[in-house]
């Protein structure tokens, strides 16, 4: 070995065990005398993209593929460096290089079915995931994100059977758990699912989990005992599950709530409920606590037995505004056209407000606005002769959602929290859906059986919002209050 040969091998220890700076030290030495050293330059970029400076990293990488183009592993760790900078297309260039140099390697096949799966190219990304475990059997990772990819295709029996492969090859694997309940809630398989989606808690550190110091509940009576039933999700998730504060009750639970500090004031109406607090208030003494999601497994729910008796909330009696409306109009509907950009699936469910432009020139329907956030400014691009009132200064809080709802004759919503207030209200909901929507909404249906009166319109391709809202338009003229 020569001596550059030793001095890299040493500063590759260094690296390792966490000693960057004398690292780096030998890398920089290295290319002072040898500018163009390609292991040193390959192995500066893994430095610095260990230590978070990307563009660094991918400037090392550069030189080094520049200098020797055929170096497999170089082109890889570059794709990924710029797959994390955002710069997909030349991503994909680069893993497409490392798999020319070393076909069969599963990892590489991997990582561009990654980049794919992040473009939306679902098909391509399909065919670098299913390559990576054929290359690589024992893949469990690949068989996982081979299971989501043809989730949304809508080969959901075929995403169920990669997630239990994974599950197979790796049995805690928390994540396609995870993603095995929610396949399997989605056809409707509420036994298995439910079980499955109590691995959603091993997905989180330590820390970041709930932390009582009573005992968790099984589903035993309670005999008059105090149970905590705690938000631990969504705000649309608190409004669907907490129809079980009811069931608890019955259990001989004396029931009372930790949600989020919007819902308190709403949620105080829901029957079992004995107090509400918000998740960082001080909670007085309970026996035994279960978060709201879990509720469904441990009390059993099947899909002909979930609580459907509606409404569970309640809006407020009175409130401070009264929604405006033309002598000539029919039909008052709210809409809401986007979700919480921070939820994983938004860039699926939400559909923007140009789908909607075609309802707006219907005859005798008067449109509000529900939504609030920085979406609600999307109003202000509309064309000029399309009237559309704006509600999101009155939002302040759900109870002063509750209040405009109550005032509509229909709620006309993308899948978000908007959704289960205005169906857990009662109020007639028409809810738009992607192709393959959360599991909650099931397949293949146009109603819902956690809310009667809620009707679903769903895409028939992916994408397809424009043929969504064509059959929304034809059900609006021909609706009657």
């Amino acid at each position: 070995m020569n001596n550059i040969s030793d001095s890299l091998a040493i500063a590759i220890l260094h690296q390792q065990a966490g000693r960057f700076f004398e690292a780096e030290q030998i890398y920089t030495q290295t290319l002072q005398e040898q500018p163009n050293q390609v292991d040193a330059l390959y192995l500066s970029g893994t430095l610095a993209h260990q230590l978070g400076d990307t563009e660094k990293a991918i400037a090392f990488y550069r030189q080094a593929v520049a200098i020797n183009p055929a170096l497999a592993s170089v082109h890889s760790n570059l794709g990924i460096a710029l797959k994390q900078q955002g710069l997909w297309k030349e991503a994909i260039q680069h893993y497409q290089e490392a798999i020319a140099l070393q076909p069969n390697s599963a990892q590489f096949h991997y990582n561009l079915g990654l980049v794919f799966q992040q473009l939306g190219n679902l098909a391509a990304a399909k065919d670098s995931y299913r390559q990576a475990t054929i290359l690589q059997p024992s893949y469990a990772l690949a068989y996982n994100n081979l299971g989501l990819v043809l989730l949304h295709l809508g080969e959901i029996e075929a995403a169920i059977s990669c997630y239990k492969t994974a599950i197979e090859l790796q049995p805690d694997f928390a994540e396609a758990h995870q993603n095995l309940a929610e396949a399997l809630l989605l056809i409707g398989d509420f036994d298995l699912g439910f079980a499955e989606y109590e691995w959603r808690w091993q997905m989180f550190p330590p820390e970041q989990l709930p932390n009582f110091a009573t005992p968790p509940w099984d589903g035993s009576p309670l005999d008059g005992k105090t149970i905590l039933l705690y938000a631990e999700q969504g705000l649309g998730d608190t409004f669907q599950f907490i129809r079980y504060a009811a069931l608890v009750r019955d259990r001989g639970g004396r029931v009372i709530l930790a949600c989020l500090p919007d819902q308190v004031e709403l949620l105080k109406t829901v029957p079992g409920v004995e107090q509400v607090f918000a998740l960082d208030e001080e909670l007085p003494q309970f026996y035994t606590q279960a978060p709201l999601m879990s509720l469904p497994y441990l009390l059993g729910t099947t899909i002909e037995t979930i609580p459907a008796k509606i409404p569970y909330i309640f809006a407020p009696p009175s409130h401070n505004f009264q929604l405006a409306a033309s002598p000539e109009t029919k039909l008052k509907v709210g809409i809401v056209w986007a979700g919480n950009p921070g939820n994983r699936n938004d860039s699926k469910r939400t559909s923007g407000l140009q789908p909607f432009l075609p309802l707006f020139k219907i005859p005798a329907v008067e449109f509000y606005s529900l939504q609030v956030g920085k979406s609600s400014q999307d109003l202000a691009q509309l064309p000029a002769d399309i009237k559309i009132q704006d509600l999101s200064s009155y939002l302040h809080n759900f109870n002063d959602t509750a209040a405009a709802i109550a005032q509509l004759d229909l709620v006309l919503t993308i899948d978000t929290s908007v959704a289960h207030l205005a169906g857990a209200l009662g109020k007639p909901t028409w809810v738009v859906l992607p192709f393959i929507p959360d599991w909650r909404w099931l397949l293949h249906r146009d109603d819902s059986p956690w809310y009667p009166t809620m009707r679903l319109f769903r895409q028939e391709s992916v994408g397809d919002w424009s043929g969504v809202f064509a059959k929304v338009g034809q059900k609006i003229m021909k609706y009657e209050v």
